[in-house]
């Protein structure tokens, strides 16, 4: 029998918070590994990636077109 183990990947990043949640304050910044709720935080966009790790759409990246942030 053969057992397939998935390779964990412990990165470390530091993070952003974009919107207040859980005791978390926006704008506080804190170093986390890249895993669990953290992975699932970045993901739905309560916390940004600013150095280390991955975004989904690359190192320390955010989405450039947020809505109400119209600059004419």
């Amino acid at each position: 029998m053969l057992l397939m183990t998935r390779k964990r990947t412990t990165t470390k990043a530091r993070l952003r918070v974009r919107t207040s949640f859980d005791g978390f304050r926006i704008g506080e910044e804190i170093e986390a590994t890249l895993d669990g709720p953290v992975a699932g935080w970045v993901g739905i966009g309560l916390m940004e990636v600013i150095e280390g790790g991955k975004a989904e759409a690359g190192p320390s990246s955010v989405e450039s077109d947020v809505p109400g942030d119209e600059q004419e």
